[in-house]
């Protein structure tokens, strides 16, 4: 299904996008503040890639190992069907 916007979500975009490029603009200049919010900003979004990045290289690895062990074997008897009972029920309703 395809993403629906509202004109709520768009303003709050554009807000957020305003106030970004307001604090870009003022670490530019010198304000010391902007530096300090555009550093921290900075670094969370470094430290989420470099999450995902790891994230990547273990699902490599994880294929990796899938693709190196062999399958495992399967029993020639075993059937989709249960093995018969040695020892038959009791009849329950006999009693």
């Amino acid at each position: 299904m395809i993403q629906r916007f509202s004109i709520a979500k768009l303003f709050l975009l554009i807000t957020l996008a305003a106030v970004a490029s307001l604090t870009v603009r003022q670490a530019f200049m010198g304000a010391d503040w902007a530096k300090a919010v555009s550093l921290v900003v900075f670094a969370a979004m470094l430290w989420v890639a470099i999450h995902m990045m790891f994230g990547l290289l273990g699902y490599a690895f994880m294929v990796l190992a899938q693709t190196l062990t062999p399958e495992k074997g399967q029993s020639p008897f075993a059937t989709d069907v249960p093995a018969p009972q040695i020892i038959p029920p009791k009849n329950v309703e006999s009693e």
